[in-house]
């Protein structure tokens, strides 16, 4: 995360930024002085065309939930998935997971769509799809830009070519702020970030991780290797991080006796597992507390 987020955001709506996200078609008109009109639907990405916004849809990913909800689509969705807690989407019909979905139920909810985040088994694509259903699966997230290009993919599908920009725009703009407000603290900082412990020791996130990524908008991540850092090698010497962020479910005690030198940040490592705009409000505690 080299570059401010309001010039990646704004590359984003242009669909400039590595995306195959592809501008509605122009209409075409008789020559005339009057610029061309842009009509809402057909839009295209990912290889996937939507002639019209879906009526009716199926969520099996609880961060795809809530961008809906986020974009003001909730009224679409009549299933997901059995992990959403998030109000109100948690008070719907539960249709199982990417891994296992209580494709029954789907297809007797005849969704127009079905939304998943993460790849769905070919069998059960296969049956909701004879059943006339449609089944979009998102790229899972590496990277900052694709939480960016997610909403923004979300808000052309239920709002077409004309009213996806400002809607992505207004819904994007906290994240953006905070991450904004991260890359203008000047903080540099060498870091690792442990997602959790393991038999074998703590397990870190490495390099092409979402954490990772939008993290390094404070510094340089120092694991690039492997997930599992053993506990028993000497992780004072061998990385030496001046900064550890830790998942706050995780004991800091644990923490500090692998990384006694280093300044511990808990975080909502949730809210990586799960991401949405709400990460707004992890960076801006984290910028906070490292610039303090």
């Amino acid at each position: 995360m080299k570059r401010l987020a309001a010039l990646l955001l704004a590359a984003l709506l242009l669909a400039s930024c590595g995306t195959n996200i592809d501008p509605p078609p122009i209409a075409e008109t008789q020559a005339t002085d009057a610029p061309p009109v842009q009509e809402p639907f057909p839009v295209s990405f990912d290889g996937e065309t939507f002639d019209h916004a879906p009526a009716a849809v199926v969520s099996l990913s609880p961060a795809v939930s809530e961008m809906i909800c986020d974009l003001g689509a909730f009224t679409c969705l009549v299933a997901a998935s059995d992990y959403c807690d998030f109000e109100p989407v948690s008070q719907l019909p539960k249709a199982g997971s990417p891994a296992a979905p209580d494709v029954e139920t789907v297809i007797s909810l005849s969704p127009d769509l079905v939304i998943s985040q993460s790849p769905i088994a070919a069998t059960d694509r296969i049956l909701m799809e004879q059943a006339g259903i449609r089944v979009l699966s998102l790229p899972e997230l590496q990277t900052f830009a694709g939480l960016c290009e997610n909403y923004i993919k979300l808000a052309m599908l239920f709002y077409g070519g004309t009213g996806s920009e400002n809607t992505a725009s207004a819904v994007l703009a906290g994240i953006d702020a905070a991450m904004t407000e991260a890359q203008n603290a000047g903080i540099s900082t060498t870091f690792v970030v442990v997602e959790d412990e393991a038999p074998e020791g703590l397990r870190l996130s490495p390099g092409g991780t979402l954490p990772a990524d939008m993290l390094s908008v404070y510094g340089e991540n120092l694991w690039e290797d492997s997930e599992v850092f053993t506990a028993d090698e000497d992780a004072l010497f061998v990385l030496a991080p001046e900064t550890v962020f830790y998942s706050d479910e995780l004991d800091e005690d644990d923490i500090e006796d692998v990384f006694p030198h280093s300044k511990l940040i808990p975080i909502d490592f949730e809210r990586f597992e799960r991401p949405t705009v709400r990460l707004a409000g992890v960076m801006s505690e984290i910028t906070s507390r490292l610039a303090g």
